[in-house]
């Protein structure tokens, strides 16, 4: 739980929700002004779209668990259903994102071949150092041949590739 924070006559509190989050969650501002983020800078969500201050069942006062749910509710094109599922998606979201900001590509939590290599080391190619000029290694990395890797509904969608 929180410590109230200062209020005003009329209960309400005198910093903006994010603005007051802000002050002791250093990690989530450092994501703010990350490369990849979501929109809190431009006002087009604060803190208290994604979690509770005034508590909440979930790890971190996440408004709605499991957190997935809270993800779709904004990415409803990642949700599915899918014929082909790919298993971290429907674990959870934060298996390879990081929501509160990332240097990475679309709020990962590393590049895109070290993501896919965290599970995935010893498959069909090796994504390995010396072979710098394989298909897979270049621009998107895996995602150059896998790009549903949310999931498909294709006839092709074991290997998410459309």
């Amino acid at each position: 739980m929180h410590q109230p924070a200062p209020v005003r006559k009329d209960g309400m509190t005198r910093t903006p929700a994010t603005e007051l989050c802000l002050t002791c969650h250093a990690s989530a501002r450092k994501g703010m002004s990350q490369r990849s983020r979501h929109p809190l800078n431009e006002g087009k969500m604060d803190c208290v779209s994604c979690h509770n201050p005034h508590g909440s069942a979930s790890e971190a006062m996440v408004r709605v668990d499991p957190v997935n749910d809270l993800c779709f509710s904004c990415h409803e094109e990642k949700r599915g259903p899918f014929l082909w599922e790919h298993a971290p998606v429907r674990e959870d979201c934060r298996t390879c994102h990081n929501p509160h900001g990332s240097n990475h590509d679309k709020l990962l939590v590393a590049r895109t071949v070290q993501v896919c290599q965290s599970c995935h080391l010893q498959g069909r190619h090796q994504t390995v150092a010396g072979v710098p000029e394989a298909y897979w290694n270049q621009n998107r990395q895996c995602l150059n041949r896998h790009a549903q890797i949310h999931g498909s509904n294709h006839p092709a969608g074991p290997l998410f590739q459309r």
